[in-house]
């Protein structure tokens, strides 16, 4: 429970001083009693007034008093939610993240062309309650299922072969994951929509199947890549996958498979080659299930009960009104003319404020109606209206910050809910906020700041799962970045030191080039160098002679050098 104007309890604190004013009265009233002469007397002459209605008449209008400072903080009751109700499916998307997925058979892959079907998948799905369980060698429960698809988005978005650190293909236990997230008493209004090239052949997956086709569930299969196949990218080497043999790994489509798990649980076999027509396929299909009601909290509003305790403090000072007390003292006139009119002050005020609260929370259910109807502009303006009458009112800040998330205004948004988070009177609202605080700047790919949002929201529910995942989810994929970002950083110094090694060996080379001696031009006239290659000339003959008459005969060499 909360109070809206928690800054006007303070006025409680002046009871007290009108406590100590009455018990001075008292006091007075009893000296001059005494002063005027003897007691039978006294009591002769102030025989029709009763202490006791003198005592009923003040706690009677100190209470009032009370009441309306009460009216004016204007009690709420707490975790009121405007709830919309839809009619929808439960549907658990099961998603194949096997390095089979990595082929390149469909562009950009496999995997890559899921992801896009499945985020587009969502956007038609805006009635429904999503899961999602990723799968390779074993499966994951990356989201239960929630109407809360700007989650789903993210979770699929950032689906990959190192969330599930087990290779291969369980359709079986994926199935039978998804299967849990039911609920089990039901028998209609649930479907599984598999995603995979069913690379691996699962004995299990067709009983299984079967099984979950006796308890309600249609089971719909999309197959990802081309019979004829395609090599297979290993993430870790970047190199082609090869086998135990050495043979480079061939993956192919599994049609056979898909098709009788479809058909085995009432569902349908698509294959997707075009994106549009495998959507439009698959909704059509999930269109003729049967849909059931679902709540979904959406925005928060609350409840205000001022109007009580201003009631309650009317029908005291009216009963203090109509309580005769015939014979008054000047002083005690006064007190009480002076009580009766701070009471009709702070009453009046109360209304005013009050009348001006109910016109804020007027503009709030007015925007809550528009949101129901998906008029998101009209209500972002009711917001706004109530906003600039209360600019610190958490419940009109709060939803605002839905709506302009609504529109994908993922930054106003933020704002919206860090207002909501300084001016929110209780941990649950904060802790609202801080959460879609953190799905916002997801959305803008602000990693860092999403990561923030969640842990404030924790430290406030540490029970709340979805931000524990996210968080999770968050942190995993920035330890990523800082993998990449110390890559790119080595390879940044790698390229900077080849450069410098190249620049000092340019450097050196021309050092070098100009340390070489340049020729000196000749100062010989052609009579000295005639004289000079002559002598050069005998020089060299009498050498050659000298080599001549010193030869010796050099013994035979091998054939082969090795």
């Amino acid at each position: 429970m909360k109070w809206q104007h928690i800054e006007y309890l303070l006025g409680l604190a002046v009871l007290p001083f009108l406590g100590a004013l009455l018990f001075t009265l008292l006091k007075w009233k009893k000296k001059t009693r005494e002063r005027i002469g003897d007691p039978s007397l006294v009591e002769q002459l102030v025989r029709s007034f009763s202490r006791w209605r003198f005592l009923l008449k003040a706690g009677l209008a100190l209470t009032a008093l009370a009441a309306i400072i009460l009216g004016a903080a204007n009690f709420q009751k707490p975790g009121a939610m405007e709830n919309i109700h839809r009619q929808g499916v439960d549907v658990m998307l099961v998603l194949d993240v096997s390095k089979s997925m990595l082929a390149t058979d469909i562009k950009p892959s496999r995997l890559e062309r899921a992801k896009q079907l499945l985020i587009r998948l969502t956007d038609r799905l805006e009635n429904d309650r999503i899961g999602l369980v990723l799968f390779a060698g074993r499966p994951y429960m990356q989201m239960p299922l929630t109407t809360d698809h700007g989650a789903t988005r993210m979770y699929i978005q950032s689906a990959g072969p190192d969330v599930v650190p087990t290779q291969g293909t369980v359709i079986a236990e994926a199935l039978k994951m998804a299967n849990s997230a039911f609920d089990s008493k039901e028998r209609k209004y649930k479907t599984i929509v598999l995603l995979s090239d069913g690379e691996d052949h699962d004995p299990e997956a067709l009983p299984v199947a079967k099984n979950l086709a006796s308890e309600g569930v249609m089971i719909n299969t999309i197959g990802i890549g081309s019979p004829d196949g395609s090599p297979i990218v290993d993430p870790a080497t970047g190199e082609l996958k090869k086998d135990e043999q050495g043979q480079t790994v061939i993956s192919k489509l599994n049609e056979a498979e898909l098709q009788q798990l479809a058909d085995a649980a009432s569902g349908h076999y698509t294959r997707l080659d075009n994106l549009d027509d495998a959507l439009i396929t698959i909704t059509q299909q999930l269109d003729s299930i049967e849909k059931k009601s679902l709540n979904d909290a959406e925005f928060i509003d609350y409840k205000s009960y001022f109007q009580w305790f201003l009631g309650l403090a009317l029908l005291l000072l009216l009963v203090e009104f109509i309580l005769p007390e015939r014979k008054r003292s000047s002083v005690k006139r006064m007190v009480d003319m002076s009580l009766r009119s701070l009471l009709f002050i702070i009453s009046f005020s109360a209304v005013a404020l009050d009348t001006s609260a109910q016109n804020e929370n007027a503009l709030i259910r007015s925007g809550n109606r528009y949101y129901k109807q998906k008029q998101m502009d009209m209500s972002q303006k009711q917001y706004e209206a109530a906003i600039q009458k209360a600019p610190d009112n958490p419940t009109a800040n709060y939803n605002l910050g839905n709506a302009q998330f609504r529109k994908n205004n993922f930054n106003d948004a933020a704002q919206s809910y860090d207002k909501t988070v300084k001016s929110g009177p209780d941990k649950a609202t904060q802790e609202k906020a801080f959460y879609n605080k953190g799905v916002a700047m997801m959305k803008q790919q602000k990693l860092q700041e999403s990561i923030d949002a969640w842990k404030a929201a924790l430290s406030l529910d540490p029970s709340d799962a979805d931000a524990r995942d996210n968080l999770q989810k968050a942190l995993e994929q920035k330890k990523q970045q800082q993998s990449q970002q110390q890559k790119e950083n080595k390879k940044d110094q790698k390229d900077k030191k080849d450069q410098k090694d190249q620049k000092e060996k340019k450097d050196k080379d021309q050092q070098d080039q100009q340390q070489e001696p340049k020729p000196q031009p000749s100062r010989l006239n052609k009579q000295q160098v005639d004289q000079l290659l002559k002598a050069l000339e005998q020089k060299e003959k009498d050498l050659q002679d000298k080599i001549n008459q010193n030869k010796v005969k050099a013994p035979s060499q091998p054939e082969k050098d090795w």
